[in-house]
């Protein structure tokens, strides 16, 4: 039996249509999702739930969000807790991958929205524990 906490993860984004698909995804798949609609929600969610002793496992932000965007929301992820892996969504995943950003700390760039087999994939290399 694995750790409920290694089942927590965080969902970031400005698109209700897109967090609302990945919530029930990610739900089908046994995990317990929180879902953010801004990065500043991200950040402060993920502040309590390290302050309360109950850590995300992954957090899954998109890149272009008004106010508060998605490299900010890594970079003060990875600032609060740099073992944490982070999955980036993007429409603008080529010109990403370009080098751009290159040295934003994530574990993956995934294209917006992302296909399910490439979802499981990225959540399986950052929580490389078997999730029963």
């Amino acid at each position: 039996m694995s750790d409920p906490l290694s089942k927590k993860i965080l969902v970031v984004d400005d698109d209700p249509l897109i967090t609302k698909a990945l919530n029930q995804i990610l739900e089908t798949e046994g995990y317990a999702v929180s879902v953010a609609s801004s990065g500043r929600a991200a950040i402060d969610a993920f502040q309590k739930a390290l302050q309360d002793g109950a850590p995300f496992a992954v957090v899954i932000t998109d890149l272009g969000m008004p106010g508060v965007d998605g490299r900010q929301v890594v970079n003060a992820v990875k600032a609060l807790s740099p073992a944490t892996p982070v999955i980036l969504l993007t429409g603008w995943g080529q010109w990403f991958k370009e080098g751009t950003d290159a040295s934003l700390p994530v574990n993956h760039v995934l294209a917006k929205p992302p296909g399910l087999a490439e979802l499981r994939r990225a959540l399986a290399e950052c929580l490389p524990e078997k999730i029963v």
